[in-house]
């Protein structure tokens, strides 16, 4: 039997978030070996008890360790993250899930200290997924950056090369709300560890339908009726902000292209710099150099619709290639 692949995910729990953690904690190849969660959309009293929900909810017992409380540069001048996007994460960050939690998973380690103990744990076996800012990553990297440089991979939700971003003209958000971070990361460990940016170039191009997330409802047990009832939030407030009838799920698309790496349609090496000047800051910008990091650029829709419903509900795999066949 194929050992299972080692997972580390740092996270800011919303809507995405959760839809991407309950299929990672549902795919029988991955061994989740912690939830380090960081402030980003949401604070950190807000985000930590969304991820002990979802392993709650999974009956899993897996460490969930809080991060920082804010970006870097306002680590000491005790600040802390605001709650944004009460429109589109609603007022607990995942759609009113109406889910209670406990802390029995609640590690007294620090997000940081976590993640290095077990990379020196298990060196060079590590995939780290990302799907909020980068604090945790760079904290981890100012206090050891050697260790860090024993991940087997890092993909990230973030950034994007040739679409506008989503937060300004020129950055998406969770590169935005750290760029300090996010330069540490880049520029420390692009060159030792297979770094991937999940970004608005690749999501973009794939958007979850309703008629998907309803066949999700339907027939997926009491994980798809929490997972439709989460996404159908997210899916209004995409109408009635952008009138897109339906959703893009940038985190759940991070954690299939780590995964499921057929779901990856266009993809390209570049030479990446963050950015942060004023007018610039958080922008991932490609450089002259030989590249440093992979670039999704678009996602082969099928495939990932495929690769998510057939972690989630195995047992309806005839029904998924009945009404989504392979292309």
């Amino acid at each position: 039997m194929e050992e299972k692949r080692k997972i580390l995910i740092d996270t800011d729990p919303g809507i995405d978030d959760g839809c991407a953690i309950l299929t990672a904690l549902s795919d029988p190849n991955l061994d989740i070996l912690g939830i380090m969660c960081v402030a980003g959309n949401k604070s950190l009293p807000v985000v930590t008890p969304n991820a002990l929900r979802l392993v709650d909810f999974e009956e899993r017992d897996i460490p969930v360790c809080e991060g920082s409380p804010c970006k870097l540069k306002e680590i000491g001048l005790d600040l802390v993250q605001e709650n944004e996007g009460v429109e589109f994460h609603g007022a607990d960050g995942m759609g009113e899930s109406g889910l209670s939690y406990t802390n029995r998973c609640l590690s007294p380690v620090k997000a940081w200290d976590f993640m290095l103990e077990k990379i020196k744990e298990y060196p060079d076996e590590i995939d780290l997924i990302t799907l909020g800012p980068l604090t945790n990553i760079a904290l981890a990297i100012q206090k050891d950056r050697e260790t860090m440089k024993r991940l087997r991979s890092i993909t990230i939700m973030g950034g994007s090369f040739e679409r506008e971003g989503n937060t300004t003209r020129y950055a998406e958000y969770n590169i935005w709300f750290d760029a300090e971070a996010a330069e540490i990361v880049v520029r420390e460990l692009a060159d030792d560890v297979k770094m991937t940016f999940v970004g608005l170039d690749g999501t973009h191009s794939c958007v979850l339908s309703f008629d998907e997330v309803k066949f999700l409802e339907f027939e997926g047990g009491r994980r798809g009726e929490l997972l439709s009832r989460i996404l159908t939030w997210y899916m209004r407030n995409y109408w009635f902000k952008d009138g897109i009838l339906g959703a893009v799920i940038h985190d759940l698309y991070t954690v299939l292209c780590l995964t499921h790496p057929e779901v990856i349609e266009e993809e390209k090496m570049l030479h990446c710099d963050v950015l942060l000047d004023d007018e610039h800051y958080g922008q991932t910008k490609e450089t002259e150099g030989s590249g440093n990091v992979r670039a999704v650029m678009k996602i082969n829709h099928r495939a990932l619709i495929r690769a998510w419903l057939s972690v989630l509900m195995p047992e309806k795999q005839h029904l998924i290639d009945q009404l989504f066949p392979e292309a």
